[in-house]
């Protein structure tokens, strides 16, 4: 083998190195992106778990005590990662479709009536994601304990 022979080898075998190492970056750059974004898609997941979460308390506290308000911050632990907040508030409000805030079932002593509510949560989770859920909602209460 001449030295030319030798020269030209040494050409093709760095060419090939070369590309081989740019389609290695090329692949750790796109993996080191579907991390990013499954991290980010699990505080976002996070985030709308704890704000689901804020709305089951707020009906069950609403169901409970038939009362509006604030719901203080509350830590959620959904799963055994970093923990999600949320804060939530209850509003009464009439909501369409609904029966009037009032309304009467029945005229004697066994009656019932309507009380509307409308739930504010939301959810914050790590990487600053937040999640914001609506749930309107109305309960059939005896009319004396209103």
């Amino acid at each position: 083998m001449t030295g030319r022979e030798c020269g030209a080898a040494l050409a093709v075998t760095l060419i090939l190195l070369t590309g081989l190492g740019l389609l290695a970056l090329t692949a750790a750059a796109a993996a080191i992106t579907a991390l990013a974004l499954a991290g980010h898609q699990q505080s976002s997941q996070r985030a709308f778990e704890a704000a689901e979460a804020g709305i089951a308390h707020a009906l069950v506290l609403a169901a409970r005590a038939r009362s509006d308000g604030a719901i203080a911050e509350t830590v959620h632990d959904g799963d055994a990662g970093s923990p999600a907040i949320f804060q939530a508030r209850i509003e009464r409000a009439g909501i369409p479709g609904a029966l009037p805030a009032g309304f009467s079932i029945g005229e004697h002593s066994g009656a019932f009536a309507t009380e509307s509510f409308y739930v504010v949560a939301d959810g914050r989770a790590g990487r600053g994601t937040r999640m914001r859920l609506e749930q309107g909602f109305y309960l059939v209460v005896p009319a004396s304990g209103r």
